[in-house]
């Protein structure tokens, strides 16, 4: 019952910039780009790259009924065939990087850009979890849903924290790679944050597919019937259902 949407968007930056701007004003990077600039810092020559995971706070929330859940959005869940959504775990895996750079004239007079620090995070304080507001607390169907949304938390903590590593070792190459840049714009600096969230896509892209597959290994027609069994009142009359998709 859960649906996490990987995104990725940067504290720093008002909007994603496109990558195709980005490449059309850097006109060299990396060790072509050591002859042209002029030596930094030595924490420039080294630059550091911090990767913490954050390990956020559940947040068990009861105040959206079964028409409310299915107008959530930040989340995978799709109900099997016509089922309906009695709870979600909202996503918790969004990559945020911030980047304290060196700027100094090149040789010819240009912007040699210099990394001196990486700092990224994976994930949020909170991490929302919902149980439809129609079951309450203690029960049957309140425990079935709880037990079952607690099962995705599981599984969301398990693939970031796996994952965590291959960010970090994706971001240090791409900071040993790709600096120094040398550019026409100095303003360029500023879309340092997407740039290196593009070099880390792929991994990123990895750890999407795997999210999606081991919860939707959890959230398949057969364990809606059995968690259905458990309980005998999911939709007393009167219940207010929501739109069928």
């Amino acid at each position: 019952m859960n649906r996490l949407r990987l995104r990725m968007r940067d504290l720093a930056l008002a909007a994603v910039l496109p990558i195709m701007v980005v490449v059309m004003v850097v006109v060299m990077a990396g060790g072509g780009a050591w002859a042209q600039c002029p030596l930094p810092s030595a924490s420039a020559r080294d630059p550091t790259v911090h990767l913490v995971i954050l390990e956020p706070r559940l947040i068990y929330r009861h105040d959206l009924d079964l028409v409310g859940l299915a107008s959530v959005r930040d989340t995978f869940e799709r109900a099997p065939g016509s089922g309906v959504i009695l709870g979600l775990t909202k996503r918790n895996d969004e990559l945020r990087i911030r980047v304290r750079s060196i700027l100094q004239p090149s040789v010819d007079g240009r912007t040699c850009i210099w990394v001196d620090e990486v700092t990224a995070r994976i994930g949020d304080p909170e991490m929302d979890v919902y149980v439809a507001a129609n079951y309450q607390p203690g029960s049957c169907e309140y425990n079935v849903v709880l037990e079952h949304e607690n099962r995705h938390v599981a599984i969301n903590r398990n693939v970031v924290a796996a994952f965590g590593p291959r960010i970090g070792a994706q971001l240090r190459a791409a900071v040993r790679r790709m600096f120094p840049m040398i550019t026409t714009n100095p303003k360029d600096a500023a879309r340092l944050p997407q740039i290196l969230i593009d070099a880390v896509r792929p991994v990123l892209t990895a750890m999407e597919a795997e999210l999606r597959r081991e919860n939707g290994a959890i959230d398949t027609p057969e364990s809606y019937r059995q968690a259905h069994g458990r309980c005998r009142n999911w939709f007393p009359a009167g219940t207010r259902m929501p739109a069928r998709r």
